[in-house]
């Protein structure tokens, strides 16, 4: 339902001062002056800010903006419809031309971000997210967590109005993630906060569009208030959404093409080389939404995999099954079937998931091994290569000279490997290998 309504009875927009310029742009206003906006803010704004507006006198055309007012009205269409969120983000960004957004919830005490929503944000960013380390060097970055904690709600801060252009060009977070993408300066809209989490919207701006002036601080505040009220009504930051989101990245973050299914072989979840060999049909295949191989050499062994792993088959076990084929151009080929019941692994994955599918080149690719770690352990990159390193039978004082770090940096990236695997010794990585690589199942 859309309803009509003169655009001057829904804004929440302050009159425009004689000694201020005007930080929004007019509306271009049709002859009858109307504008058409979503029943959902309608419901929700128009009779207080209606009955604020008319009585105060402050009803006029010259402080309306109208893309603030469908801005806030896709804001609040996400709140019927959540899968509108991407969407009402988006249209923020784009019109304050900004690069990117990511909406998350930050454990100050864990140092790690579970992710809802995200706009042009790469995967490895994303991934990066789940890391204490770049968590902490954010914290850093906006003045530790006593400053965060002091920071407003509903208030955009831009990085470099508390932090200095030497502080952030000097900061790993920035360098590793932000930078390569061209960003100069962000904004922080805090949303929420409790003793330990702090729910925020994060935009970048690209170095294109020059530096945050104070016109997009404005139109921002307008709309924060908005946003911190349908998020709360969404609960778009609770706990499990976001975990999901953040399982999701890191599937994505993944070199092999991986699928999560259900125990139906439904497509819960496809990372981007997935997607690549199932629109080649070559040799994954979605088949109305359900994975399918070409060209297996025993037909129906996917099918019969997944079903084994949801009903939690005990022959299938902890290491999967590797299901052997061939490619169109005669190329051999090897799915991977990884259960993913019952088994410790990082949290996030969806309920309904019963199994990872994986497809290498051939039977002992160790990069599935490394891929399917990296997946379930949620292992940085340096924990990734310290990982293969090892199990490859280098020694300590090898890894480091290999990786040119210090041996205490080793022993640190050591302890965060054996921590997020539950392992106690470095010979215990081998086996966990061990564990990953599955039986070949033959014709």
């Amino acid at each position: 339902m859309v309803i009509t309504l003169p655009v001057g009875a829904i804004t929440g927009l302050s009159p425009r001062r004689p000694d201020r310029p005007n930080p929004v742009r007019k509306p271009a206003v049709t002859p009858d002056g109307p504008a058409r906006l979503p029943h959902c803010l309608l419901a929700v704004l128009a009779p207080p800010i209606y009955c604020l507006f008319w009585f105060s006198g402050r009803m006029t055309m010259d402080n309306i903006d109208v893309t603030l007012i469908q801005l806030i009205g896709a804001i609040y269409d996400a709140v019927i419809e959540p899968e509108k969120w991407h969407d009402a983000l988006d249209g923020i960004r784009r019109h304050f031309r900004l690069h990117n957004v990511m909406m998350a919830l930050n454990d100050i005490r864990a140092q790690t971000a579970s992710l809802s929503v995200l706009v042009n944000i790469p995967d490895h960013w994303a991934a990066a997210m789940a890391k204490p380390e770049y968590n902490a060097e954010l914290v850093n970055l906006l003045g530790g967590p006593e400053s965060v904690g002091r920071m407003p709600l509903e208030e955009p801060i831009t990085t470099l109005s508390v932090t200095n252009q030497q502080a952030l060009e000097s900061n790993k977070y920035f360098i590793d993630l932000a930078e390569p993408e061209g960003l100069i300066d962000s904004i922080g809209i805090f949303l929420t906060r409790d003793r330990f989490r702090i729910g925020n919207v994060g935009l970048g701006r690209h170095r294109d569009e020059g530096p945050i002036t104070e016109d997009v601080l404005v139109g921002l505040r307008i709309i924060a208030p908005h946003l911190r009220r349908a998020a709360l009504i969404t609960g778009i930051l609770d706990e499990e959404r976001k975990q999901r989101t953040m399982f999701e990245a890191v599937v994505n973050a993944v070199r092999s093409s991986v699928v999560i299914v259900d125990g139906r072989a439904n497509i819960i979840h496809a990372n981007a080389a997935a997607r690549e060999a199932m629109a080649n049909g070559n040799p994954l295949v979605d088949r109305m939404g359900r994975l399918d191989i070409k060209g297996e050499i025993m037909p129906g062994g996917l099918a019969a995999a997944i079903l084994a792993a949801a009903e939690g088959d005990g022959p299938l076990g902890r290491r999967g099954i590797a299901i052997p084929g061939t490619r169109t151009d005669s190329e051999p080929f090897v799915v991977h079937v990884l259960p993913l019941n019952g088994r410790c692994v990082r949290s996030g994955v969806p309920g309904e998931a019963v199994a990872a599918v994986f497809v290498a080149e051939r039977g002992d690719d160790p990069k599935y091994v490394l891929d399917a770690a990296a997946m379930l352990y949620n292992l940085s990159p340096a924990e990734t290569r310290i990982f293969e390193l090892t199990i490859n039978g280098r020694d300590s004082q090898e890894i480091a000279r290999t990786l040119s770090i210090s041996p205490n940096t080793l022993k640190s990236h050591t302890r965060h490997l054996l921590e997020k695997t539950g392992q106690q010794r470095r010979v215990d990585l081998v086996r966990l290998a061990a564990s990953l690589r599955p039986a070949v199942k033959h014709s």
